[in-house]
């Protein structure tokens, strides 16, 4: 099992979430759930959505399980494979924005990253530190600077970019079935829903890994902090005229400006 304390360790370390980290498992019958697993159904008498769910586990520090009769989003339930998808790919449901074409919605719900119908029967949320589980993704709330260094850490072996969508809702499917479907890191704009039910701030942004990258981003993000990529950001200097950049920035720019 991935020593996540290590990883959960790291993340505080470099990153400095205000809240939770989160572990986050898709369930298939049959698998085995914590025993300190809340059921909204059982254990808080009544339904919750999956934005809900997130925030109960990163600022409450609750294990949560959700499956079909415990979530109350409609979103959710198709996004999750929970349920057949049909009447949600219709856009025929009136749906935030209420103004929207039946077109334009249909489109936007055939866009959202989703599981297909029948394959999990449920999703387990626990703070990383607690989990008692192996995670298929991590996920954490935080700025837009923290989710720079993540995105940094993220980046560092291969070079290159990460690339994420926004439709401005749905934002709870795209950092779980949308990384776990296509194996890549996403950062991601939160949706209304997560803001209204979720507690998610206007200043927070969120960002998720798959399994397979949970080694290479903890490693980058060490890496990256000692590439003199740090968090906080300190601005101090940047208001000088001129500010001392490294050495090896003039070199390139006298290069820039020679050739």
């Amino acid at each position: 099992m991935t020593d996540l304390k290590h990883l959960d360790a790291a993340i505080n370390t470099y990153v400095k979430p205000i809240d939770y980290t989160l572990a986050v498992k898709m369930i298939k019958k049959g698998d085995e759930i914590p025993d300190n697993a809340k059921k909204p159904l059982e254990d808080l008498k009544a339904p919750v959505a999956l934005c809900q769910a997130i925030a109960l586990a990163r600022k409450e520090g609750l294990t949560i399980l959700l499956d079909k009769q415990s979530q109350s989003c409609p979103i959710a339930l198709a996004g999750l494979g929970f349920v057949k998808p049909d009447e949600f790919l219709t856009g025929e449901h009136v749906l935030a924005p209420v103004n929207q074409s039946v077109a334009a919605r249909k489109k936007r719900s055939e866009e959202m990253p989703r599981f297909e119908y029948g394959i999990y029967d449920g999703i387990l949320l626990a703070p990383l530190s607690a989990a008692e589980f192996e995670p298929d993704i991590i996920l954490l709330y935080g700025s837009s600077a923290q989710v720079m260094r993540m995105i940094q850490a993220a980046v560092f072996e291969d070079g290159g970019s990460l690339s994420s969508t926004s439709a401005g809702s749905g934002g709870c499917m795209l950092p779980i079935a949308g990384a776990m479907l296509d194996g890549e890191c996403k950062y991601v704009i939160p949706g209304n829903g997560e803001r209204r039910l979720g507690l998610v701030s206007d200043a927070e942004m969120a960002f998720s890994m798959p399994k397979e990258h949970f080694d290479k981003v903890v490693e980058g993000l060490k890496l990256t902090h000692d590439g003199k990529q740090n968090y906080p950001i300190s601005a101090a200097g940047y208001l000088k005229s001129e500010y001392k950049l490294p050495p090896t920035y003039y070199k390139l720019r006298q290069a820039l400006l020679d050739s």
